[in-house]
């Protein structure tokens, strides 16, 4: 199983779109994926804060951020 990041503000549409593409290929590719609340991290902010959503391996390695690009994705777990 493989492991990934998304950073999310809360009210972020942007945020709630890519978790609601994402949910399917979770269930489908056996992703785990865990959501790392920004607003709760004051320590992370800087690092992600302008480009949320972002999207990364688990090891911190973009996969893509702002809105879900497909082909990054599918490099990313092929």
């Amino acid at each position: 199983m493989r492991n990934l990041l998304i950073y999310v503000h809360d009210y972020c549409s942007l945020c709630e779109t890519m978790q609601a593409q994402l949910q399917p290929l979770v269930n489908a590719r056996r992703i785990a994926l865990r959501v790392i609340d920004l607003d709760e991290h004051p320590e992370l902010q800087a690092q992600h804060a302008e480009r949320v959503p972002v999207l990364t391996h688990d090891d911190g390695r973009l996969i893509c951020y702002g809105r879900l690009d497909p082909e990054a994705l599918d490099r990313a777990l092929d």
